[in-house]
């Protein structure tokens, strides 16, 4: 279910306030009158005690305040902007131009509102919509799904895509389990309608929002590739498709990818995936440590890409994503400096959260490693990872060009099931470990 299905009003409401509490009370009051909520301020008090805890700004000029409302469905959605912007309390001084106000009723549970708070960051990040929105060029959210999906042109008539046609017959040539498409090199959806194939079709994005839910031929996976280059695509692609069981280390995949915005397809190759991505499967038949949900990885791969490619308020940043086996892993660590996260609930810093990107931006600076659960809580940041082997055999070799950073973030996975995700501060190449081996390499030449 989309959060079009919880929208109160399709008008995209304008508001002039420039001052993020004014600006929250017009809009929360509005959404009271339209879900006939008598009494008003008990949802804006919920609203501004849950800013003084956590600002709900996500980046992109995107804010995604909420409170618990008296309503019958389990969301109530009104999206308003101001295009000067409000000045929103965040870090680095941004402005917020979208607000896109959530009501909740009070029996939805945590990890349905993390999902749905992604689905509004996710379509409203695309920088189409978002300038879209910006710019007051659209006025319904009707209209922006409109654009998202296709343009007045590709809805008349198809355009035939020769690399699609080439894939679907080198597939069925080669027995290939699946076709995984790079979706982000088109700017519409329209070439989905020119696959003729039985075979498995996995759709590689960075926005799943694009996508309709009637989808239901094609397995979605969302990954942050909008920003890289076609071998970069493949190696996430496989990687995340591995991740989430749909294909094996037996499989033979074809791959279509292309850069992004460009509006056509570029890359077609042939994977087998056993005898050309064997390092990913150095000692184990499993990427990732079974307690850690796939989107967690997807998640925390799409942070660290961008703080790769971004760093700082223009300066690199280097830091690491300890990810799941957690209960080992505190056996192992110790913090640096006080722990930012300690004393926060669980679903206040959930990476899947967008609320929390912003956040984690600003600890990346930090010396020391985060430490994530399967399920995306982050556990502590600033932390010094500090591996103990009881073998010296087990101590892993390192590549020339590895540093500290790297060392540390091997050895973790060797005496523990975690995997290791490290940003390089000299070069922002980002460097996955598994048991102690490179399993996924994306530099800035040829993968970012």
């Amino acid at each position: 279910m989309s959060f079009r299905d919880y929208l109160l009003s399709d008008i995209i409401l304008d508001i002039d306030s420039e001052f993020k509490d004014d600006a929250l009370d017009v809009v929360a009051r509005r959404m009271c009158k339209k879900a006939k909520i008598d009494k008003f301020k008990p949802v804006i008090d919920d609203i501004l005690r849950r800013e003084d805890l956590a600002s709900s700004f996500v980046g992109q000029g995107i804010a995604i305040p909420k409170a618990i409302a008296p309503i019958e469905n389990d969301f109530a959605i009104m999206v308003a902007r101001n295009s000067d912007g409000i000045n929103y309390d965040a870090a680095r001084n941004a402005k917020a131009n979208i607000l896109v106000m959530v009501f909740i009723n009070k029996n939805v549970k945590e990890e349905k509102i993390i999902e749905l708070t992604a689905e509004i960051a996710t379509f409203f990040k695309d920088n189409a919509i978002n300038s879209a929105v910006k710019n007051e060029e659209i006025d319904t959210i009707s209209e922006l799904f409109r654009r998202s999906q296709s343009s007045d042109e590709t809805e008349k008539k198809v355009q035939k895509e020769p690399l699609l046609s080439s894939a679907s017959a080198l597939a069925r040539e080669i027995n290939a389990k699946a076709i995984l498409i790079f979706a982000d090199a088109k700017q519409d959806i329209e070439f989905l309608k020119s696959i003729r194939t039985r075979k498995q079709i996995i759709i590689i994005t960075a926005n799943k929002s694009k996508f309709s839910d009637d989808l239901i031929d094609y397995d979605l996976v969302q990954a942050p590739i909008s920003k890289t280059s076609g071998i970069g695509q493949v190696k996430i692609g496989v990687l995340l498709a591995l991740s989430r069981n749909l294909i094996s280390r037996e499989d033979t995949v074809v791959c279509i990818a292309g850069t992004a915005g460009k509006d056509m397809f570029s890359l077609i190759s042939v994977v087998d995936i056993d005898k050309e991505f064997d390092f990913f499967f150095t000692h184990t038949r499993s990427l990732t440590p079974p307690d850690v949900k796939p989107e967690v990885l997807e998640r925390v791969l799409g942070l660290a890409t961008e703080i790769g490619l971004e760093g700082r308020e223009g300066k690199s940043v280097g830091t690491i994503f300890v990810l799941g086996d957690t209960d080992n892993v505190n056996n192992h660590i110790k913090q640096l400096v006080i722990n930012p996260f300690k004393g926060y609930k669980k679903s206040e810093r959930n990476v899947l959260d967008p609320a929390v990107e912003e956040t984690i931006k600003e600890f990346s600076a930090i010396d020391g490693a985060f430490v994530i659960d399967g399920n995306g809580v982050i556990v502590s940041a600033g932390t010094y990872l500090n591996p103990s082997f009881p073998d010296v055999g087990m101590i892993p070799e390192l590549l020339s060009g590895f540093g500290s950073r790297h060392a540390a973030s091997a050895g973790i996975t060797v005496c523990t099931n975690a995997i290791a995700i490290v940003i390089s501060e000299s070069t922002g190449q980002v460097t996955v470990f598994k048991n102690g081996s490179v399993v996924l390499t994306l530099s800035r030449q040829n993968g970012l």
